[in-house]
């Protein structure tokens, strides 16, 4: 029975491996962010404030953009998609590129982030992820629930991942778990970010890696160092730092 059980646990992560090699597509994503309830969780602002930001910037669909994703066993890229014509309250960014490299382990990411554009190249370093006995369907597919946390941002994210498309990527800088990433939101629907639509096989039109990029290139680590004076001299300076930073 013991030898039966193992020959199946191998033929499964066998076939597994298989539909990985050969797994190839492209999400569409909504990224909607609500910008009411970002300014309703700040401390230093008074209750009238709030009254009034939530009088003048709430939407109950958020303010939109839509993002696109291509995969392929060995590496993703992801970047703007069609614009809608409701588009996200904060300043449109120029670039915003992602590239990451599974079969190396590193990634690459163009953006202008915090009134400059930055080009960041590092090792991939996954979020710690914990799966939850939660499922959820999207798009057809069963997902399951995985929790993590930013810690430089201070965000409890919450992902839903499609373990029938076994590639380890996402929206965002969102990635590591086994299945596609099909949906994310973060601190309880302060930022949603889900799949609308996906197509399998090679994409049509590849998204294109930059041809000249210029700004100033600075590792991982010193990126997020970056980013953690910034959100901290935003708040000391009782400024919301969302507007200049992917949130």
């Amino acid at each position: 029975m013991k030898v039966k059980y193992l020959i199946t646990i191998m033929l499964i992560l066998i076939v597994t491996g298989i539909k990985a090699q050969n797994i190839v597509g492209e999400v569409e994503y909504r990224y909607r962010i609500f910008y009411a309830k970002i300014y309703s969780s700040m401390p230093y602002l008074t209750q009238q404030e709030k009254d009034r930001i939530q009088l003048s910037m709430s939407n109950p669909e958020g303010y939109s953009t839509r993002m696109k994703l291509q995969f392929w066993p060995e590496k993703s890229r992801y970047t703007f998609g069609d614009p809608y014509e409701v588009q996200s309250y904060s300043s449109q960014v120029e670039y915003y590129f992602i590239e990451n490299n599974l079969q190396e382990q590193s990634y690459l990411k163009y953006m202008d982030q915090m009134n400059k554009t930055y080009i960041v190249r590092d090792s991939l370093h996954a979020p710690k992820w914990r799966v939850m006995n939660e499922i959820r369907d999207i798009l057809g597919h069963m997902c399951m629930k995985a929790v993590s946390e930013d810690n430089v941002k201070g965000q409890k994210i919450t992902a839903w991942f499609a373990s029938d498309i076994p590639v380890s990527v996402g929206p965002e800088e969102q990635f590591g778990l086994p299945g596609l990433i099909l949906a994310y939101d973060i601190n309880d629907g302060m930022l949603i970010v889900e799949a609308e639509k996906i197509t399998f096989g090679e994409p049509k039109e590849l998204i294109p890696l930059p041809k000249k990029m210029k700004g100033k290139e600075i590792s991982g680590a010193s990126y997020q160092t970056l980013v953690k004076e910034f959100i901290q001299a935003s708040i000391e300076s009782k400024a919301a730092w969302m507007w200049d930073m992917r949130y």
